[in-house]
């Protein structure tokens, strides 16, 4: 799967969906973004392959990939923001696995 990522601001009231998942356990899983790959679980990779295949190209927020899991400081920072982002997506995707 290739995405590209890209800043956007909640306050312009962009047109989203989230995606909320069970993490689960980690895999040889990646992502193809901005030209380097992003390790992902199996269950994110799982969900995105199967939401691409029903939607095609589309926007959404998927923690894993719009959150560096390596930068504790942003981690926090977007976990204040969570809930926000979640309310204001256009449509919220569970992927339960």
């Amino acid at each position: 799967i290739t995405c590209n990522l890209s800043v956007v601001h909640l306050s312009t009231n962009p047109s989203y969906a989230a995606l909320s998942y069970v993490w689960g356990s980690p895999g040889d899983d990646q992502l193809l973004c901005q030209g380097k790959l992003l390790p992902i679980t199996r269950n994110c990779y799982s969900a995105i392959w199967h939401l691409r295949k029903k939607l095609g190209s589309f926007f959404i927020w998927v923690d894993a990939v719009c959150i560096d899991q390596t930068n504790d400081k942003e981690k926090e920072q977007q976990m204040a923001l969570m809930e926000k982002i979640y309310a204001n997506a256009k449509n919220v995707y569970i992927w339960l696995g």
